[in-house]
Formats: C-alpha cells, sequence, structure tokens
C-alpha cells in the first residue's frame, strides 16, 4: 500500500504516537521535581537518588533494538498498547512503593514500556508520510517529547505540593489506561493501515547491517554526548541545583527548568526543517552543541544573574540539545527502509543511556562534595559536579568537526509498497 502525502489517517496515527510519546516523557522526569519528599520518604541518600531514578534508563535503552525489530516485523497497534500498559503498571507499582529496591523495580518497568514510545513517532513518520518530511518530523516528535516533559514537570510540582508523589504517580496510571482505551477504539477499523513493513530480512543480518557501519557508532556518540545535559540537568538535577543556587521554590525551579524543554521542543522542528532548507546536517550538528556548552557553563559557573537571563540560558541550553535530532535524520540518511526502526532505535538507545550513567555519576560527585542524606545539596557539591554538562557538549562539537559525514541527499525513496 502506498501511503499518502499528509493525508488524515497518517495525522491521526501520528497524534496518537505522540501522546503515548508525551507520556512516556512525563514518566521519565517527573521524579526531578520531587527529589526531596523521594529522598525523605523513601530514606535515600542522592546516590542512591540518582540510581533509582537511572535506572529507567537501563531497560529503556536495551530495549530500543528489540522495540525498533518488533515495529519493523509485528502490529504497530499490538506493540504501543502493550508498551502503555507496561507503563501504566509501572508508574502504579512507583506510587506504592515504600523502598528503594520497589521504587527501582517500578521505574525498570516504565522504563521497559517507555522504550516504545519514540521509536514508534519515528515509525510512523517513515512509513505514512514524504522522505523529504522526516527532519522536520523528527523535529515535531522532540517537540512532543518536550511538552509531555514540561508536563511531567510544572503541573507535576503542583500535584505533588497539593496531594503527593504517591498520588500524582496513581494518576499517571489511570491515564495510561484511558490512552490504550483510546488508542483501541481510534484504530478498530484501521487493522489494514497500521501493519508494519514486515521486513523479509534476517534479524541478525538487520543488525550487521546496522552495527558494522562506522559512522553508525559515531552519530550515536554524538546523541549520547549531546543528549546528556538533558537527561542529567534537565529530568533531574537542574530544579535542585536552582533551589539551592538561587534560593528559588520548587515551583518557580520547576517552571524555570521547563525552559530547557521548551527550548529543545521549540527548536527541533526549525532546525530539521532548517537541515532540509540548506540541505546539510553538518554545520548544524557543530552549531547547536557549541551554543549548548556556552549556555550551560555560564549559567552554572556564572555569579547570581537576573533570572530573565537566567531563563534565556536555560532556553539556549536546551536549543544546545536540539541538534541530537539531526542525528535521527543522520540515521534515516543511510538506512534501509526495512531496518529503519532497528537502526532508529539504536541511535535513541544511545541518546538515552547517558541517563545510565550521568544521573548517578553526577549524584554520586555531589555525594563525595558535601551533600546530606536527605536530599538537602550545597552549592559546591554542584559546582564540582555538574562540569561533566558543557564538557559533553564540547566533545559533541569535536566528534562532528573530525569525524562525522555530511549524509543529506536531495532525493530519498522512503515507502510501503
Amino acid at each position: 500500500m502506498k501511503k499518502e502525502a499528509c493525508s488524515g489517517r497518517a495525522v491521526l496515527i501520528f497524534f496518537l504516537m505522540a501522546l503515548f510519546l508525551c507520556f512516556e516523557m512525563a514518566l521519565q522526569v517527573s521524579p526531578g521535581v520531587m527529589t526531596s519528599d523521594l529522598a525523605t520518604d523513601l530514606k535515600l541518600s542522592s546516590f542512591a537518588l540518582g540510581l533509582m531514578s537511572g535506572v529507567y534508563f537501563i531497560t529503556y535503552s536495551f530495549m530500543q533494538i528489540p522495540s525498533g525489530l518488533m515495529y519493523d516485523r509485528l502490529h504497530i497497534v499490538k506493540v504501543v498498547c502493550s508498551a502503555i500498559f507496561l507503563c501504566s503498571v509501572g508508574a502504579g507499582l512507583f506510587g506504592y512503593s515504600h523502598s528503594l529496591l520497589e521504587a527501582a523495580a517500578a521505574r525498570l518497568l516504565m522504563g521497559f514500556g517507555s522504550a516504545f514510545a519514540f521509536i514508534s513517532v519515528l515509525t510512523v513518520a517513515v512509513r505514512y508520510f514524504p522522505a523529504s518530511y522526516f527532519a522536520m518530523l523528527a523535529g515535531m516528535a522532540q517537540l512532543l517529547a518536550a511538552l509531555g516533559a514540561i508536563g511531567g514537570a510544572l503541573p507535576i510540582a503542583w500535584l505533588n505540593t497539593q496531594f503527593g508523589w504517591r498520588t500524582s504517580f496513581v494518576g499517571f496510571m489511570f491515564f495510561g489506561f484511558l490512552l490504550i482505551v483510546l488508542i483501541i477504539f481510534a484504530f478498530w477499523h484501521m487493522d489494514t493501515a497500521c501493519k508494519s513493513a514486515r521486513a523479509n530480512e534476517d534479524v541478525k543480518y538487520s543488525l550487521k547491517e546496522i552495527v558494522r557501519n562506522p559512522q553508525t557508532w559515531i552519530i550515536g556518540s554524538y546523541a549520547f554526548f549531546n543528549w546528556a545535559p538533558i537527561t542529567a540537568f534537565a529530568s533531574l538535577w537542574g530544579v535542585p541545583f536552582l533551589m539551592t543556587k538561587y534560593g528559588l521554590s520548587l515551583t518557580l525551579s520547576a517552571s524555570l527548568i521547563s525552559l530547557i524543554w521548551l527550548g529543545v521542543g521549540m527548536s527541533s522542528p526549525l532546525i530539521g526543517a532548517l537541515s532540509d532548507g540548506i540541505r546539510c546536517r553538518k554545520p548544524l550538528l557543530i552549531i547547536t552543541p557549541l551554543l549548548g556548552a556556552l549556555a550551560l557553563g555560564t549559567l552554572i559557573y556564572a555569579p547570581i544573574l537576573p533570572l530573565t537571563f537566567l531563563a534565556i540560558l536555560l532556553f539556549i541550553s536546551g536549543l544546545g540539545s536540539s541538534g541530537q535530532v539531526l542525528s535521527f535524520a543522520v540515521v534515516q540518511d543511510y538506512t534501509h527502509q526495512q531496518r529503519s526502526s532497528a537502526a532508529i532505535g539504536f541511535n535513541n538507545m544511545a541518546v538515552v543511556a547517558s541517563g545510565i550513567l550521568v544521573q548517578p555519576l553526577i549524584g554520586k560527585l555531589i555525594e563525595l562534595h558535601g551533600v546530606s542524606v536527605h536530599g538537602y545539596f550545597s552549592i559546591n557539591s554542584f559546582l564540582e559536579s555538574l562540569w561533566i554538562l558543557p564538557l559533553c557538549h564540547v566533545f559533541c562539537v569535536l566528534l562532528a568537526l573530525l569525524f562525522i559525514h555530511e549524509t543529506y541527499r536531495k532525493k530519498t525513496t522512503i515507502g510501503i509498497e
């Protein structure tokens, strides 16, 4: 079946997958606005808190390639609904957890289901839209992820203040169940449109073709380091940093950190469209992390800044990580459609794998520099720990300058036959 350019059916499918992505991102970042409550209620040190939050990315990362292979071969709706169910159950179990082990197990389950979200949106972009739309739609996916992250920050901070973190996660559970019902209802008469391309090639061959390309590993490294400041700062340590350095309330700190996600979200579609417009990827892969390094270095180590200037820097730091959306365009440029979802999964694994290492790593560094065991942090502990983040952006600049090849091609022939 040939896909129709921007048909109503394509838009509906994209919208429903986007809701899943927003839901997953809210689950991912929500612990970042309740660090003190989680540390106190579950009796966690800063390292344990970072570990508990970061284990989400273990199953999330390791399931990226398997989820891509499943999208390449199985019914997309069944895969998505199963994934949302796992996310919802994990959220409910997290709300009822009373120890580090229980909370970590729930986060692992949420990560497992969430691994299918971003790939679902990009899979729809590949199958149901013209190839020339891919970079822009990948940027739109990042915008939707950012909206989900904002939804997991400011509103959850308010819910946490009003009702507590446990009630918030039980609410996530019921929202997920509702989303499953909506997807099943919407796709009730759309079986034919939602089946996968059913690639004929062997799984081992698909993986071999993906991993033997050196550019796969180079662009994956770029994606890893470019997204590390988001998983570490925007998702977990940014709110307590602002509360400590500026003496701000939880709600105001969460509002300001949301500007990072707003920067990612607003700039990603523009970056994708600009890349297609200027017919090249590499210059933007260099410029965006350079801006991110300057913004993060300034807001972390400069003296107390006016809130307006601080807000601008947070927004620019988000823009600095928006270049990673082009990593998916680069991957798509050199990957055959039959293994496109698996290749996207491999790259997304690199994007989120940073959370496995960087979140607990920064938590350990904070702990080594004078943090207490109940979630109260000293400014010195942050200054001695967060230097890793601008350095990650600098490393991305070097990768793009020296090792990443230009992959833009004027014509691609991606379609569903």
